[in-house]
């Protein structure tokens, strides 16, 4: 089973945060820590629905903009034994990720830039990409198709999964609310679960609160989840 933390914008701009969070999601069970790079006032312009502060950071850009931490985010990883990966939004975010050596790239199911999706998939790596039913002809040969739904947070249990098992979906990646949604999943033979994380809660500055676990949680749901998966 491959474990997600999407880690996003919870780090809320402070890379003391990041790093506390990729710690955590390691001892929670993650397999893998994910990020966004190449999130710019113009990228949100073009793809982005959330209603996350603008709070600049030094260089007067959106806080969600981390790409010139990838290096020690890399690093810390790496340190810790747990992979870093991340959405890539732009072909400037991809080169970050190549001067990285990340492992394997995600996009996003907001992102259908066709050309950049190419040009990821020139490096050979695994490439994830979020996508639900109502749009097929997007998909490429060769991408890992991940079940999502668009809406942040999801309700409707049929966004769950597919309900025909992960005949064409490798993995599922949540907007729920708690984690039974995931189990779900992996009972459906799920390879790949991802679920938003956060430190706090009660934090309703950022959206994805709304419908994050807390580590704890995330630890609960990955311990049922594999053993789970071992019994399939």
């Amino acid at each position: 089973m491959i474990w997600v933390a999407e880690i996003g914008s919870a780090h809320k701009g402070s890379k003391a945060q990041a790093f506390e969070m990729i710690r955590q999601a390691k001892k929670a069970g993650a397999t893998i820590a994910k990020f966004q790079l190449g999130w710019t006032p113009e990228i949100e312009q073009k793809w982005g629905n959330s209603p996350m502060p603008r709070r600049p950071d030094r260089k007067g850009v959106s806080v969600r903009y981390i790409d010139d931490w990838a290096e020690d985010l890399a690093k810390w990883c790496k340190d810790l034994e747990i992979e870093f990966m991340a959405s890539i939004w732009s072909m400037e975010a991809l080169e970050t990720a190549r001067s990285v050596n990340m492992k394997r790239y995600k996009i996003a199911h907001q992102m259908r830039d066709f050309e950049l999706i190419e040009e990821m998939m020139k490096d050979g790596k695994q490439v994830f990409i979020s996508g639900y039913e109502h749009e097929p002809e997007t998909y490429r040969v060769g991408l890992t198709k991940i079940w999502c739904t668009k809406d942040y947070p999801s309700y409707d249990p049929d966004y769950a999964c597919d309900r025909d098992g992960y005949n064409s979906y490798f993995g599922y990646s949540s907007h729920a609310h708690g984690y039974a949604d995931a189990l779900l999943a992996v009972a459906h033979h799920a390879g790949y679960v991802e679920k938003h994380v956060t430190l706090n809660k009660a934090d309703t500055t950022l959206r994805d609160n709304a419908f994050a676990l807390d580590f704890k949680e995330f630890a609960e749901m990955v311990s049922i989840g594999n053993e789970m998966a071992r019994l399939r």
